[in-house]
């Protein structure tokens, strides 16, 4: 039997709003995803999506119920979780006002990239993405496409075992949305698990292996 590389068991996120009823953003949810899967977590907007991706990621507790990745809990291990994953965020965390090198440069530099890794592994992701022509271009100047690929590129950069996107291909057009698919199949495989959360059923289906409603 494969693998569950992340497991969440009656996981519950209630958040506390001064002034208002507290808000349940997850109620008794229950998630399994095995190694080198790409699954799909879909839903519409404010169902939770994003709650249960930083939770994965270690960027809240949760406020009852287990959840593990890579084995660990995400409460007590979520040092060492963030250093074996890579989350991307659905709105941009990009300097527009640094090119596509340097922004690429500076998070391999906070995340510790040896120096030796660096040509070949950014040669490998920019010739992947597309970006390889565009590396002196501001990433202001990118399109929508272009920056999302760009995220994905700067999160592969540490060679994660797990990969969070969330909402990889929000705001793209058709082509742009059917080249990220591409990528992404290209990207799947059993030293990387991919998960994804999307409001497009299309998405989900032509594109995972397995899809959460």
């Amino acid at each position: 039997m494969e693998e569950d590389v992340i497991r969440a068991e009656k996981l519950n996120k209630v958040f506390s709003i001064k002034g208002k009823k507290p808000l349940t953003a997850l109620n008794g949810l229950s998630l399994s995803v095995k190694k080198g899967e790409l699954t799909a977590v879909i839903g519409p907007d404010g169902a939770g999506k994003t709650t249960l991706m930083r939770l994965i990621a270690g960027l809240m507790n949760p406020t009852s119920g287990s959840l593990t990745v890579l084995g660990m809990d995400s409460v007590k291990d979520a040092e060492e979780i963030q250093s074996r994953i890579s989350y991307m965020p659905q709105k941009f965390g990009l300097y527009e006002d640094l090119t596509v090198q340097e922004n690429l440069d500076l998070y391999a530099d906070l995340h510790g990239v040896p120096q030796e890794k660096r040509p070949e592994r950014f040669g490998k992701l920019l010739d992947m993405m597309g970006l390889a022509p565009f590396t002196g271009r501001f990433a202001g100047k990118l399109s929508g496409g272009m920056k999302r690929k760009l995220m994905v590129c700067r999160a592969l950069l540490t060679d994660p075992e797990i990969l969070l996107l969330d909402e990889p291909t929000a705001g793209m057009d058709a082509l742009s949305r059917r080249q990220m698919w591409n990528l992404l199949r290209k990207l799947n495989g059993k030293n990387l698990t991919i998960l994804l959360t999307t409001h497009y059923m299309e998405e989900a289906q032509n594109l995972c292996s397995r899809v959460a409603l």
